[in-house]
């Protein structure tokens, strides 16, 4: 079961289920794979432009930040299994979820003395 709370995402390609994550590593790596900010890497994707490349390069960390094992091989298969259009969409909510808010800070929880 993923948290989403921790960033996890469940995500369903090509009929099958993955557990990833992007974790500040993750993310890290994707910066460096990508050339840009994940901020900026959000915008663009938002504008329409992305490129498979840059799909591969979130997947990657993703999945393996979920705990999976994978090369860019496998996720590769993965991608060209599901096909660009789911891909696009998991991307689209692992990068939506890295950059929202998971959750109020516990103090911002409790009512003012």
């Amino acid at each position: 079961m993923t948290n989403p709370m921790r960033g996890e995402l469940n995500l369903n390609l090509g009929g099958v289920d993955y557990k990833s994550r992007l974790t500040l590593n993750a993310i890290m790596e994707i910066e460096q794979a990508t050339g840009v900010g994940i901020i900026k890497l959000a915008t663009d994707m938002g504008e329409g432009n992305i490129s498979v490349t840059n799909l591969i390069a979130v997947l990657l960390p993703a999945l393996r930040g979920g705990g999976n094992d994978f090369d860019i091989k496998d996720v590769m298969k993965i991608a060209e299994n599901a096909g660009i259009i789911p891909v696009t969409k998991a991307v689209a909510e692992l990068l939506a979820l890295s950059l929202s808010d998971s959750g109020e800070d516990e103090e911002e929880k409790k009512p003012a003395a």
